[in-house]
């Protein structure tokens, strides 16, 4: 799968490069052609921005586009493909863009090691090779039995042998229908094992992605509070605020993020406070 990285401001996102690639400040400073002192105070968040040029420099260092830079996508190169570079029918382009088929499992499945064979295992038998290979190998298996059958004529005490040798070829000559399809089964079986393997995975790593961004809520909060972090002194609107902040890094409207703020602090108040809550606004309004 294309790896997508977590929403966050341009100064996060380079150091979450250089710490990907175990790259220093310095040395990220000195391919760009700024002082590192220059840099750090960006970084440290003591100036505001960096010119075009090093920003270009940057994405070129890490071969990322600016846009990932910029955090105007979690995805760190270009996905706009031609469909004839990807050898994809219309068709099956329209399936995938009106997620008529999920995208997400169709890329999952491409990247499986099993998958490469089952496509061999289906262009192979399209193509008529197996089918081929097979006929000449029964015709094999046929000429065989002709000479066991001969050599029994010639010495009748080997009866039984040849008659068991028999058996065990008419077992080996496979119909070559049934050949093909084996053969495909058996890759799609072992896609079925990996699928579930990378399933797990997925959920492992999803959790993992889950724990980061309540870390970096937590931060968020802890610099709100100014001192230090006590979960009894957090508000539900301190924690949908969290939230909030990192949301704004993606396309939703100002409004629709009001709206998803006023519905989330009930999921973070406790139903006692709620009463409470509901109480003052009735002795209010009487």
């Amino acid at each position: 799968m294309i790896h997508e990285y977590l929403p966050a401001d341009c100064r996060e996102r380079i150091k979450d490069l250089l710490k990907e690639r175990e790259m220093s400040q310095a040395q990220l400073a000195e391919k760009i052609g700024i002082s590192e002192s220059a840099f750090s105070r960006y970084l440290s968040g003591q100036t505001d921005k960096l010119s075009t040029e090093n920003i270009v420099a940057i994405a070129k260092v890490f071969d990322v586009t600016t846009d990932f830079l910029l955090c105007l996508t979690d995805v760190p190169f270009t996905t706009n493909f031609d469909i004839e570079k990807l050898g994809l029918s219309v068709k099956a382009a329209e399936k995938l863009l009106q997620r008529k088929v999920d995208p997400t499992v169709v890329s999952q499945l491409i990247e499986l090691p099993a998958f490469n064979r089952l496509i061999f295992q289906l262009a192979a038998v399209q193509r008529g090779v197996l089918d081929t290979g097979y006929q000449y190998m029964n015709e094999m298996f046929s000429a065989a039995k002709t000479l066991y059958v001969d050599h029994v004529q010639d010495h009748p005490e080997d009866r039984q042998a040849a008659k068991n040798a028999l058996a065990d070829i008419r077992a080996l000559a496979m119909i070559r229908h049934e050949a093909n399809m084996a053969g495909v089964e058996d890759a799609m079986r072992q896609i079925v094992t990996e699928f579930r393997k990378g399933a797990d995975s997925y959920l492992a790593e999803t959790q993992k992605l889950t724990s980061e961004i309540m870390r970096k809520i937590t931060g968020h909060l802890q610099k709100q509070m100014n001192q230090p972090m006590k979960l009894q002194g957090i508000t539900p609107e301190m924690m949908v605020d969290g939230i909030i902040h990192y949301l704004q890094e993606t396309e939703m409207t100002d409004d629709q993020l009001s709206a998803l703020r006023s519905d989330l602090i009930p999921l973070f108040t406790k139903p006692s406070d709620l009463a409470e809550q509901k109480m003052l606004t009735a002795d209010t309004m009487q």
